[in-house]
């Protein structure tokens, strides 16, 4: 995961560089492109402390907050295919499994929302005048931001289940930013991203003849970006009430949240 971070923001810098020639992005595309890759530099760099942790130490299992069963920390089973972390629900308290589920679909709407982009600007690059840019800048957009999200969500999952304030301050962090970025990219249209503003300028791309499936695009990326913006919210107030709840995260034995 560290690894396809570093890959990720070398890439989204290289690919600043080219986009930022006068006229190539709008101001506020620029803006959100220097957001992604704070962000992304910000979590990453908790990435190291974060997954696979129990490998610097002797520990490699613990008991949830709730107290009910053990994790096993290096058991990785998530994501699928890529396996480089370990999620379980099963093992966690009732009172936490709600909360981690919206952390993990956070996750999960970053991943279809890029993959969904990239195959909407694959389609939309094909059939109209728009740059060819906008395929390598929604891949890197697919290398980069779901990678920052399961960072996010990995610190927000393991702060609050052992609980290490440090993970969980790091959640609290980033997970605000990657809804700000999430919320600019359902409205702010730059190079790839689709954003609802994007719909008053789809003639300059298509010889004045507007495109039916690229408004259709706009309207279901953005509205997942939203989705994913309000849920960031919701993820960060559930996770500061859960700290003020349980005094900055001692264990809770018993409740739902």
């Amino acid at each position: 995961a560290q690894a396809l971070l570093t890959i990720g923001l070398s890439a989204l810098g290289a690919l600043r560089g080219a986009v930022s020639a006068p006229g190539a992005m709008s101001l506020g595309g620029q803006f959100a492109m220097s957001a992604a890759s704070a962000a992304a530099s910000n979590v990453g760099s908790s990435v190291g402390q974060a997954i696979g942790k129990p490998l610097d130490s002797s520990t490699t299992s613990r008991k949830s907050s709730g107290g009910s069963s053990e994790i096993n920390w290096t058991n990785f089973n998530y994501p699928p295919l890529i396996r480089i972390i370990h999620y379980s629900l099963d093992q966690l308290p009732s009172a936490l499994t709600g909360i981690v589920r919206l952390f993990n679909l956070s996750f999960i709407l970053t991943v279809i929302s890029c993959l969904l982009n990239f195959l909407d600007t694959l389609i939309i690059v094909g059939s109209s005048d728009a740059s060819f840019k906008w395929i390598i800048q929604s891949g890197l957009h697919l290398l980069l931001l779901p990678a920052a999200a399961l960072a996010t969500f990995y610190c927000g999952y393991r702060g609050l289940c052992e609980p290490d304030m440090s993970l969980a301050s790091r959640f609290k962090m980033a997970q605000p930013v990657l809804g700000s970025i999430y919320l600019i990219m359902a409205i702010v249209p730059f190079g790839c991203v689709h954003g609802l503003v994007e719909l008053g300028s789809i003639g300059e791309h298509t010889r004045g003849q507007g495109s039916g499936f690229w408004t259709v695009a706009i309207f279901v990326e953005s509205s997942l970006w939203l989705a994913n913006a309000i849920l960031a919210l919701v993820n960060t107030i559930r996770a500061a009430k859960w700290d003020s709840i349980n005094g900055g995260g001692a264990p809770l034995s018993s409740g739902r949240f």
